[in-house]
């Protein structure tokens, strides 16, 4: 009769060393990955041209650069501080809308797109 009296502590005590367990896990996760964006000019004799670039990968186009993100993890964080200086002709910077469209794109991605403002 006394082992019964002890089996609710023990099942408390397992309880208790489980969550401490997933607790430790839990804080050991790794940071999300961040990644930069950044704006690069090509400047021709005729035109400019425009390239998005993540670490060592260049886009040319919006599209180019979404299929790319698309492939990163959930929680990913990309990070743009693109400066103060405009052309007028940028790709995502020169129309209002086409910056919203973008993110609301890394939102439905869960990628946490963060524009540093400048000034």
């Amino acid at each position: 009769m006394k082992a019964s009296k002890h089996i609710p502590c023990l099942l408390g005590m397992l309880l208790l060393g489980f969550c401490s367990v997933q607790a430790q896990e839990a804080a050991q996760s790794p940071p999300p990955p961040k990644y930069r964006l950044e704006l690069v000019y090509i400047f021709d004799a005729d035109s400019t041209e425009y390239i998005f670039v993540v670490g060592n990968v260049g886009f040319k186009s919006v599209d180019a650069l979404k299929k790319f993100l698309s492939d990163l993890p959930p929680a990913s964080i990309l990070e743009w501080a693109p400066g103060c200086r405009r052309s007028g002709r940028e790709p995502l910077l020169s129309s209002e809308q086409d910056m919203e469209d973008f993110k609301a794109f890394c939102a439905a991605k869960k990628i946490s797109f963060i524009l540093v403002p400048s000034g």
